[in-house]
Parts: C-alpha cells; sequence; structure tokens
C-alpha cells in the first residue's frame, strides 16, 4: 500500500522551516496534493494577517511511501 505524506516548506524573511502534521497521510496522491493548495492559502492568509515578514519560498511535496500491510488469515 502506498501512502502520501503532505510536506510544505516555507521561508518567510530569512527564517525557513519544514511544516508537517504528526499522522497526517493520505491514500490518493490527488487528495494530498489538494491538500497542499489548501495549507498553502492558509499559510499565505496567516502572514498576510500577521502583517509581518514576507513568504520568500512557499513549495510542497507530497512524498510518498510504500507501507507493508498484514492480511488476516480466516
Amino acid at each position: 500500500m502506498n501512502i502520501f505524506i503532505p510536506v510544505l516548506w516555507i521561508c518567510i524573511n530569512s527564517h525557513c522551516e519544514f511544516m508537517q502534521a504528526n499522522g497526517f497521510y493520505f491514500t490518493q496522491e490527488a487528495k494530498c496534493i489538494e491538500s497542499l493548495d489548501v495549507q498553502k492559502q492558509r499559510m499565505k492568509d496567516l502572514v498576510k494577517e500577521a502583517g509581518q515578514g514576507t513568504i520568500t519560498v512557499l513549495e510542497g511535496i507530497c512524498a510518498d511511501a510504500k507501507i507493508m500491510t498484514s492480511e488476516k488469515r480466516v
């Protein structure tokens, strides 16, 4: 099974951070990308509301990982 983990990279002025919610992932890449778009807009809005700093980098990826699942046998 593949999972997709949204990871955001943001730089405000000269301070850069990775952002990823704990335990938050998707099983469909399209849903992960939608989530990134929402989070990017949220960060833009928050920085604008705060009125301090300028976003110089705002990028996101959906890191994919293959995980093994165990099948229950009856």
